[in-house]
């Protein structure tokens, strides 16, 4: 069964008016997307900045409400969900934010900010509260005796330590993951990214690992969901996206990382002219035919739908082999 499942989610921001009219401008940062988690699955969510990602995880986070389309969470719609409803939805959906510090309130201990959500929902008395804040520090690597100091006085790597202890205070069963390394030193993603595959196994938890890093998402996810401009453009498997992704896009974002590339070795590499067009006015028939060296005419006309071409594989394209 499918832990979280969109359908046609759509969320549109106003940007503005009309110079010459009234009506306004809409940015269309999340266009009719349709993903899936399994249970303890990590799905990795890769795209250029201002494609949508994060904003699709705030959505499904009910941080933030569709305009259209639905969220499903264990087969129940949640998209509407209010009240008491919502509330405990939140204890199975938990968010890691990029920023380690402004996620932080600064007035507070790290107990107080790990013991806060526990609070909210009645786990406990005061003194067991506080006993859970300190195992959950040393769940993720701190020592118990950090529970009364200050989000200041910690390292960006400790601080987002610290992150994932709150989101875990709940024993949550999906973690959005929102570029969590990607304000952090090389090195400390790496303990990072090895301390969210082992809590991922050790408390049975599903994610959606948001990133523009291909490495990073690589290495964290079983499935791989391309996005531009809004919109998914492929789906496949982690193991298969090096060697056997089909959309230009996605062969734009592997040709950018700095490493040889083997697997279409001595042939011309995929480069991406430009900025992504304006969210405001998205182009006609496939949104990335401007910037695509083998655009063709149809792809000028019309969209391409997201298909499955082999299974568990899904493009939007219409020249996919």
């Amino acid at each position: 069964m499918k832990l979280l499942q969109t359908k046609n989610l759509i969320k549109y921001y106003t940007a503005g008016w009309g110079l010459f009219n009234r009506a306004s401008l809409q940015v269309h940062a999340v266009d009719g997307v349709a993903i899936s988690i399994e249970r303890g699955e990590t799905l990795g969510l890769v795209g250029e900045s201002g494609c949508g990602k994060s904003t699709l995880g705030r959505l499904i986070a009910r941080l933030e409400n569709p305009d259209a389309g639905n969220i499903f969470y264990q087969n129940k719609d949640i998209t509407s969900c209010s009240g008491e409803e919502h509330r405990l939805l939140r204890k199975k959906i938990q968010i890691i934010f990029q920023d380690s510090y402004s996620s932080l309130d600064p007035r507070q201990t790290v107990g107080g900010i790990i013991m806060e959500p526990l609070a909210n929902f009645g786990v406990g008395s005061r003194q067991q509260r506080k006993e859970m804040a300190a195992e959950l520090l040393q769940t993720v690597g701190l020592e118990p005796l950090h529970i009364s100091r200050y989000p200041h006085e910690f390292s960006g790597g400790q601080r987002q330590r610290i992150n994932i202890a709150r989101a875990l205070a709940l024993t949550p069963e999906l973690i959005i993951c929102d570029e969590p390394v990607s304000s952090l030193d090389v090195s400390i993603r790496a303990q990072i990214l090895n301390l969210l595959k082992q809590l991922k196994v050790e408390f049975g938890l599903a994610y959606l690992f948001i990133s523009h890093d291909l490495a990073a998402v690589s290495y964290m996810a079983d499935r791989i969901a391309v996005m531009y401009l809004g919109r998914i453009v492929e789906v496949l498997d982690a193991d298969d996206f090096a060697a056997h992704s089909y959309h230009p896009y996605s062969w734009a974002l592997l040709d950018a990382i700095p490493v040889p590339d083997l697997r279409r070795k001595g042939q011309e590499k995929e480069v991406l002219y430009g900025e992504p067009p304006n969210g405001v006015n998205p182009p006609e028939g496939c949104r990335f035919h401007p910037r695509c060296q083998r655009a063709a005419s149809i792809c000028r006309e019309q969209e391409p739908e997201l298909k499955e071409v082999e299974k568990g594989h899904l493009i939007s394209c219409h020249l996919a082999v």
